[in-house]
């Protein structure tokens, strides 16, 4: 992997840093309010859940395969996806590789009530995401949650967690406290992570469902290959 060096000391290196993506999706002011409707009807035409928490299977794109607008939220999630993954696979990608892109699944979830997700990571995928369709309530800014619990944010857990429980803590790495990092929900919002990574999603209460995209992404070559077991 890639080595990134200290801006403060020219004899220290940063090894193996874990990559995220985030950025907001321009047509969302367009998709995103159709989208909802549509998420809607599909809970209610279903009718297995409670309102106050639902997840529907994960092959939307198949149900809906002509539904332009979550075809054109596909497409943005597409180009995300391969964004991030061509820049940290640079060094290791063949030149001239014709890369083939499969969202393997994508499914949408609507929560309140204080509704949440336990820790978890996601499998047999390479790069996993949330799309924010309908932030509602949830808090938008650390700040707002500095001195009380934060509502319906999804929070990201480094490998430096692993290290922490019953480790020996001291000044001299304390820098392993910093093993968190949260994403406020923004409507438009798009967050891509390596598919190992821990996440969790924060009790959400409000007048208004919090409604996300969720989805598996994975990455072959031109033969169909997941994995180039040699580099030759």
């Amino acid at each position: 992997m890639a080595k990134k060096k200290s801006k403060s000391a020219s004899n220290v290196e940063y090894l193996w840093p874990t990559p995220i993506l985030s950025k907001r999706f321009n047509e969302y002011q367009r998709v995103n309010p159709k989208l909802v409707e549509l998420f809607y009807a599909h809970r209610d035409k279903e009718r297995r859940a409670p309102a106050s928490s639902y997840a529907s299977a994960d092959d939307l794109l198949k149900q809906y395969e002509h539904n332009a607008d979550l075809q054109d939220l596909a497409q943005f999630i597409k180009n995300g996806v391969y964004e991030i993954a061509s820049t940290v696979n640079a060094p290791y990608w063949r030149q001239g590789d014709e890369i083939n892109l499969y969202l393997s699944g994508l499914w949408f979830q609507i929560s309140n009530g204080y509704a949440f997700h336990e820790t978890h990571i996601h499998g047999n995928c390479s790069w996993s995401g949330v799309y924010y369709v309908q932030s509602g309530q949830s808090s938008k800014s650390a700040e707002e949650y500095r001195d009380t619990k934060p509502n319906g944010i999804t929070r990201f857990y480094g490998p430096y967690m692993d290290f922490g429980a019953g480790g020996h803590g001291e000044y001299g790495n304390i820098y392993l406290q910093d093993a968190s990092w949260d994403s406020c929900p923004q409507d438009g919002k798009l967050v891509i992570f390596p598919s190992w990574m821990k996440h969790m999603v924060f009790p959400y209460n409000g007048e208004d469902d919090r409604i996300i995209v969720s989805f598996h992404a994975r990455l072959s070559n031109a033969k169909g290959d997941y994995w180039p077991y040699s580099f030759n």
